[in-house]
């Protein structure tokens, strides 16, 4: 288990990356220590060796880091559907078997409407520093989430989990 984790999450917006970065360091219990890697002033540009020997200077035997695979829009049509109400008359004695003509006037049909389903794509790894070797991964879905922070929030919760049944770092 790491003691001195960096926290890196990308994406492209800087304010998701520090609101979700700033949002592991805070689901970890306390005493542990975790960095945000936005802190750490390690640009993208840097070269690897550059990046390793700033870590590894700094102290830090693990990184966990996430990033965003794809965001995916699917359209669902769900067509009209004709439905069949029970005689009003007999609602409270259960279904009723009769003729044709006493549930005709009870036919009913909804409208053909279409969903729209957005699914997130995060890959999740953990690595050994300062060798960088993966040491842990695990790729997870949210389905039609309200916000990042659901997602974040969700990640959290999922990957934390997984990560602490195999005791490989604890998350509250």
């Amino acid at each position: 288990m790491p003691r001195k984790l960096a926290i890196f999450v990308a994406v492209n917006d800087d304010n998701l990356r520090r609101m979700a970065e700033n949002r592991v360091v805070q689901s970890l219990p306390p005493g542990s220590s975790a960095t945000a890697s936005y802190t750490l002033e390690l640009n993208p540009t840097l070269e690897a060796g550059t990046v390793r020997s700033r870590l590894t200077a700094a102290g830090f035997d693990g990184a966990l880091v996430a990033r965003l695979v794809s965001v995916d829009k699917s359209i669902t049509r769900v067509p009209a559907q004709t439905h069949f109400a029970p005689d009003p008359m007999f609602r409270r004695f259960g279904p009723r078997y009769g003729p044709f003509y006493s549930f005709y006037p009870y036919v009913y049909t909804t409208p053909a409407y279409t969903v729209e389903n957005t699914t997130v794509v995060v890959e999740t790894s953990l690595y050994r520093l300062p060798e960088g070797k993966p040491i842990w991964s695990a790729v997870s879905e949210s389905v039609n989430p309200r916000s990042s922070a659901q997602v974040v929030d969700e990640l959290i919760k999922l990957v934390g989990g997984k990560l602490a049944d195999e005791g490989l770092l604890q998350i509250r």
